[in-house]
């Protein structure tokens, strides 16, 4: 993985980031996607680095994968 590069779910579908090994797995199948400002996994952050970090991990935040 080249240092600096966004992980956000949606860098990984849009640059089809993959994990490390044989079966080229998309990243997000291979390691726990997380907001880089606040660590939570349903922060719209996490899932586009356009959007902004709530620094939350309720469930239904717009934006989110996990609504």
């Amino acid at each position: 993985m080249i240092e600096n590069t966004c992980e956000c779910h949606r860098c990984i579908r849009e640059k089809g980031l993959t994990g490390e090994g044989v079966l080229k797995l998309p990243l997000s199948a291979t390691k726990m996607i997380l907001c880089p400002l606040c660590g939570n996994k349903r922060c719209p952050h996490a899932s586009d680095h356009g959007l902004r970090c709530t620094g939350s991990n309720e469930t239904g935040q717009p934006g989110s994968i996990y609504q």
